[in-house]
This record gives C-alpha cells, structure tokens and sequence, in this order.
C-alpha cells in the first residue's frame, strides 16, 4: 500500500503532465501564434490528436468495455505498454 507521500507525489506528478499539456495547448490558442482562427483551431486538433495517438491501441482496448471498467482497461493497458510506449517516443 502505498504511503500519503507517495499518494501525493504521483498525483502531483499526474497533474503537473496535465499542466504541461495545457500550457502548451494555451501557446497554441495564443493569437500571435498563427494568423486565423482557423489555424489555432487546427494547432491544437493536431497537438491532441498526437497525444492521443501514443495511446490509441490502450484507448481501443478500453473502448471495447463499459463505465469504470473502461477507465480501469486504460489505465491498465498504459501502465503495461510504458516502457513500450516511450520507447516509441525515443525513436
């Protein structure tokens, strides 16, 4: 079992990876970065579309069951496929 310091620091640790996320999101959406709308719009499709990416064959696995049994099978095919997936990253 795992001790509240541990608890702690991998929930900082999730939420900081959501925050790096989204701060590049937000650079993104800024509006000097591109010249229209239309191309904010297109930036950021493209960012989450390659974050989701690393994780499309775990969102798959997932998708094949319901509620909280979905959430569980990501987390489970993510934690599985880690190494594999940053390997792939490394490339």
């Amino acid at each position: 079992m795992l001790t509240t310091n541990q608890i702690h620091a991998a929930e900082h640790d999730g939420q900081s990876v959501a925050y790096r996320l989204l701060l590049l999101l937000n650079e993104h959406l800024h509006p000097s970065a591109y010249d229209s709308a239309a191309d904010h719009t297109e930036a950021a499709s493209t960012l989450l579309e390659s974050f989701a990416g690393v994780f499309a064959g775990c969102l798959a696995d997932a998708l094949e069951h319901q509620g909280s049994d979905a959430v569980n099978v990501l987390y489970q095919r993510i934690t599985e496929r880690a190494p594999e997936l940053l390997a792939s990253l490394n490339r």
